[in-house]
């Protein structure tokens, strides 16, 4: 990725330009004002379904395929997700720390509700740097007081933490911005270009070669390429909340007071100005103070300040709730309900299908009664049901096993419903799980045939000429994108026509708006995908269907058939 060499607007906007990075906390304060607190990972990844349509790149479209199968958060941001290292949950740090002023504490849990639903690992741990940083922003503006804060949320020996050493180390012995972006890239560099550990790294850079000009923060950043609208857009937030009146009017008059989102956002009632969206901001974080008990808070406010509406809090504020990557949060009330998946996800034909149901108590009260498991009748349960008897604050595990008859189709969503009865209250709450797809294999070179069960969209191929036979139905005839990435070299065949090949060690971004992708038209029926590799050693394949238009989005209406 090219270094850049700007130092203003290029060209200059005559208002401002949507971005996600925007959109997405413009939504999740609607959310918030909407559902009340907590701030909630189960009420945020309402985004997926209701706002956001027609055009979700990378991480948000895993979110959204997971969310479409029932797979809820935190599990959603690690299953089938190639980009849980991307910039999607970094990019939405600053809603957490305006809501969270001066408590980076409190800013990275509510941030951390966020970002797990479309991230795991780095991902994650990208949003509570920032968030950190920026919350402590409020009442501290040395910058390396700052970063010394932020790095207190990462863990050990994760590559983000060591890759800010490295840059923090760098920037000492050779002050050369650029230089130091050269080493960054020589030790950290990955096929994909929003990874948070390049783009925080040059955050961090930014940050460090800056002098505490805001031109010159801004500037470096986007000048050290890679996801640069999120890097710059990063700094300059920051140097917003030290010092707003340090940045000059030729920066903020061109881009106006508008609040301006992108076409895709749907169902929003967004403020029209980014006064109006501050005021609102202002309002939720007195109620966010007071809830979570913040040790911050404000000491005089206008009393002519705008007040809005916003439901009164469901429940006191608990303990923050664990983060399990095997696992998804159901509900939280009137039990908290999760749900532990086994390692796999998807259902493995012959394998170990376990789920475990997680109950919690986290009110004052006994909670007792029992709960039954309802399924399809293709789907076999064992037990279908169990009593449980919870004092306050006290939890309990449950597991059962599912196995399913061998049906022609493999579904993309298995629903599960639990049914309760809870101190004689009936209720119930839901989860899915997928099939595993079947690939039916061919070693071209000795004839053996065998069937391979792959529980997401990338799959191991082994070293020599093998035919990977997968069959499929499309609910409507209609063009579609296929993704065909990997390391892997292969040939791609639709309905026995040869459709695209791709050579061994290209650039692996499992998008349907980026890496290797082919537009198809598969039949409304059945339909047979041949892909044929001829590998001197084992590599990784990932096929995946996605719709036309945009950056697309994952189809949950291609079915796998036998």
């Amino acid at each position: 990725v090219q270094v850049n060499n700007v130092t203003y607007y290029d060209p200059v906007p005559n208002e401002m330009v949507p971005n996600d990075d925007l959109d997405l906390q413009v939504t999740f304060l609607e959310i918030l004002m909407r559902e009340g607190l907590p701030v909630s990972r189960l009420k945020l990844g309402d985004l997926w379904n209701l706002y956001n349509s027609g055009s979700l790149p990378d991480e948000y479209g895993v979110a959204n395929a997971n969310y479409r199968k029932m797979i809820y958060a935190p599990l959603s941001g690690v299953y089938n997700n190639a980009f849980h290292s991307g910039m999607g949950a970094a990019i939405r740090s600053e809603l957490w720390a305006c809501l969270a002023p001066g408590d980076p504490e409190l800013a990275v849990r509510i941030a951390t509700e966020d970002a797990c639903v479309d991230h795991s690992g780095d991902g994650i741990s990208a949003i509570r740097f920032l968030a950190a940083i920026e919350s402590a922003a409020f009442a501290e503006n040395d910058l390396n007081k700052l970063i010394e804060t932020g790095m207190r949320y990462l863990p050990e020996g994760e590559r983000m933490k060591n890759a800010f050493k490295d840059t923090i180390a760098w920037w000492n012995e050779t002050e050369d911005y650029i230089r130091v972006r050269e080493k960054i890239l020589e030790k950290y560099s990955v096929e994909n270009w929003t990874d948070v550990t390049i783009n925080l790294s040059f955050i961090l850079l930014a940050l460090l070669s800056c002098e505490n000009s805001f031109d010159k923060a801004i500037c470096h950043a986007v000048n050290m390429g890679h996801d640069a609208d999120c890097t710059g857009a990063t700094v300059g937030a920051l140097f917003g909340i030290m010092n707003p009146d340090g940045i000059g009017e030729r920066w903020t008059r061109p881009i106006g007071n508008s609040l301006v989102l992108s076409c895709n956002m749907t169902n929003m009632a967004a403020s029209a100005s980014i006064d109006d969206f501050c005021d609102e901001i202002a309002f939720c974080c007195e109620k966010i103070q007071e809830y979570y008990h913040s040790a911050v808070s404000f000491e005089s406010l206008p009393a002519d300040r705008k007040q809005y509406a916003m439901p009164e809090p469901r429940a006191a504020a608990s303990d923050d709730i664990p983060y399990e990557q095997s696992e998804a949060l159901i509900t939280d009330e009137p039990l908290e309900v999760r749900v532990i998946y086994p390692e796999a996800v998807a259902y493995m034909p012959g394998g170990e299908n376990k789920f475990t149901v997680h109950l919690i108590n986290n009110g004052d009260k006994p909670m007792s009664g029992s709960f039954s498991i309802g399924t399809s009748q293709n789907v076999i349960c064992e037990p279908r049901g169990f009593s449980y008897s919870l004092k306050p604050y006290e939890e309990e595990k449950f597991t059962f096993s599912v196995e399913k008859p061998l049906c022609r189709v493999r579904i993309n969503v298995n629903k599960v419903v639990l049914a309760f009865i809870t101190n004689g209250l009936k209720w119930s709450c839901s989860f899915g799980f997928p099939d595993a797809r079947v690939y039916h294999v061919e070693n071209l070179d000795t004839g053996e045939k065998y069937d391979v069960n792959v529980p997401g969209s990338a799959f191991t191929v082994p070293a020599g000429r093998y035919r990977y036979t997968l069959n499929f139905k499309l609910a409507a005839m209609r063009e579609i994108r296929l993704s065909h990435n990997g390391k892997a070299r292969m040939t791609v065949y639709l309905n026995g026509e040869r459709i695209t090949e791709r050579e061994a060690d290209m650039k692996y971004v499992p998008a349907f708006h980026r890496g290797s992708v082919t537009k198809v038209t598969p039949k409304r029926e059945h339909n047979v995908l041949e892909i044929e590799f001829n590998n001197d050693r084992e590599r990784e394949a990932f096929i995946e269907f996605g719709s036309v238009g945009d950056c697309g989005i994952w189809l949950t209406d291609v079915e796998c058939e036998k």
